[in-house]
């Protein structure tokens, strides 16, 4: 049975985005936040929000497809019941990558912003460290970075989605083995890339800092709360009667990769942190100076419950299973890792004068509710259940 997305689906995931979009502009509209030495604070406030919510977005679709590319080299059949609930996921990863581009762009060709300091010609110009930056960030050698990396993902995205239709008709294996041979590239690219734009978009805001950690960070929070959003989406459909094929063993092996995930993010968390805390060397140690001091409840919140909760609730084997403990455990798990995004970017864009209130909420639930009403729309537009997949058949019944 395919799944049909009903018009009360359709009103909750638009209202949501509606909801979130009215919140914004009251909020943006009635701004009275002190935003003290600031440049153009409540402007610097909004393209910051633009940019967390389209990176957050634009990386749990690039996290499925890495996924389900990684599946592919590994020809590994337990996740193929649920390979359309990835498709679907990775079909926004354009609307996601525009808004990214949106933001450079208007910083780096019309100064409508400055969350990047390094944008800035003249600062560049009387800055020893940024000078020497300069060949990095010039123009032309940063674009083709993101026209190659970004158009590669985008590129590998609709192949794959449309080998993936092709595939329903067409039986053999013809396909299944030339998408393992483009799955290695795109995982060769990706494993360039997704460090890449972790530098290019979220480390180069505190343009005088560097870890060589932060692209691994980066790629294990996007793994995790992509691998949430995939759980918590199999559950819903699941509850209305689809997918039946995936047992509680597939589940099982969700709530696994959730645990597992969480502690590899708190690993590289703790790692990045205690070396370069424990060194205090000050050009390296400003960067959790500013989050500690000026951001300490929503940086030790966001650290500890990402990390404990998976702990406590998750660990025992029959917890991954309980529909109940995922979907919540999930859920918060899914909202602290936008904290993280949040604070990997507002102390480097709002410096102590960042807010959090009705502007950053109504924006989360604007995208929110656009990405899952697209990806529920892509899941409507195409069989729930591929056909004629060569490990088809094992993932059925590989959980009994």
């Amino acid at each position: 049975m395919d799944y049909v997305f009903s018009n009360r689906t359709k009103k909750i995931t638009l209202g949501t985005a509606i909801i979130g979009l009215v919140l914004f502009l009251l909020a943006a509209f009635t701004d009275n936040a002190d935003y003290g030495t600031l440049h153009h604070g409540l402007n610097q406030r909004i393209w910051s929000n633009i940019l967390i919510n389209g990176f957050f977005f634009f990386a749990i679709s690039l996290s499925m497809l890495f996924f389900m590319t990684l599946h592919n080299v590994s020809e590994s059949s337990w996740t193929i019941v649920f390979k359309r609930v990835f498709e679907a996921m990775i079909s926004v990863l354009p609307y996601m990558a525009l808004v990214v581009v949106i933001v450079l762009a208007a910083g780096h060709f019309f100064h409508a912003h400055h969350l990047y300091h390094w944008m800035d010609s003249e600062a560049v110009a009387h800055d020893h460290l940024l000078s020497h930056k300069a060949p990095f960030f010039g123009k032309a050698f940063y674009w083709a970075r993101q026209v190659f990396f970004v158009g590669s993902f985008i590129a590998f995205a609709v192949y794959f989605r449309k080998k993936s239709l092709q595939e329903d008709v067409e039986a053999g294996t013809k396909i299944h083995k030339k998408n393992i041979t483009m799955s290695a590239i795109f995982l060769v690219i990706f494993g360039y890339g997704s460090s890449v734009i972790a530098w290019d978009w979220i480390m180069s805001i505190d343009a005088h800092w560097f870890s060589t950690l932060f692209g691994w960070y980066v790629f294990a929070g996007m793994w995790l709360t992509g691998i949430v959003f995939a759980t918590v989406l199999i559950y819903f459909l699941k509850g209305k009667g689809h997918l039946t094929e995936a047992k509680k063993g597939h589940m099982h092996d969700m709530g696994k990769w959730m645990f597992a995930l969480s502690f590899l993010w708190t690993y590289l968390f703790f790692s990045q942190f205690m070396l370069i805390w424990y060194a205090d060397i000050p050009e390296e140690v400003t960067y959790y100076i500013a989050r500690i001091e000026d951001y300490k409840g929503i940086w030790f919140g966001m650290m500890l419950v990402n990390f404990a909760l998976p702990m406590l609730f998750l660990m025992d084997s029959d917890a991954k299973m309980n529909k109940g403990i995922v979907v919540t455990i999930g859920a918060i798990i899914f909202l602290f890792h936008w904290f993280d995004v949040y604070t990997m970017v507002t102390p480097g864009t709002m410096k102590q004068f960042g807010q959090f209130g009705f502007l950053e909420i109504g924006m989360f639930l604007f995208f929110l509710g656009s990405f899952v009403f697209l990806v529920l729309k892509s899941l409507a537009s195409r069989p729930l259940v591929v056909k004629n997949h060569p490990y088809l058949e094992e993932s059925k019944h590989i959980h009994g």
